[in-house]
């Protein structure tokens, strides 16, 4: 699952600094099938990476990695953008950690396992495309 240049505007962070953290790439790697009596495991280890420095921005990529349970592996690559400072703040790690985890559960909720029940009915063609030309509308 990929998603691009997506942006997550954090105008502060909690940090007292004025920055947008910016999501370029995220990248969600899990089993096809959710294993039997498998749980999503806090037992994970966790980087991130500071590249690309510039006068007011700097690029990161953040990875996870779970290490028991659920095999799973996520990333996050994109960029700190500060308004007024050409200084990082003290606990922009922290404040990526803690965006990075909180995307990560939720896209991990949503590509789970679900069931969905499916009518099984014939139909003709044409009655096929004028139901698919109805949804168009």
């Amino acid at each position: 699952m990929l998603a691009d240049n997506y942006d997550k505007h954090d105008k502060t962070g909690g940090c007292g600094e004025s920055m947008d953290i910016q999501i370029q790439k995220i990248g969600l790697f899990r089993p096809g099938k959710n294993p039997k009596s498998c749980t999503l495991s806090l037992d994970m280890d966790w980087k991130i990476d500071y590249t690309n420095f510039e006068k007011d921005s700097v690029g990161y990529t953040f990875y996870v990695e779970s290490l028991n349970g659920i095999p799973l592996n996520f990333k996050i690559e994109g960029k700190v953008v500060l308004e007024n400072s050409e200084k990082l703040p003290e606990n922009l790690s922290e404040v990526l950690l803690d965006s990075g985890l909180n995307i990560m559960v939720e896209l991990f909720n949503i590509t789970r396992d679900r069931t969905i029940s499916v009518q099984n009915e014939l139909v003709s063609i044409d009655e096929f495309q004028r139901k698919v030309k109805n949804l168009e509308v």
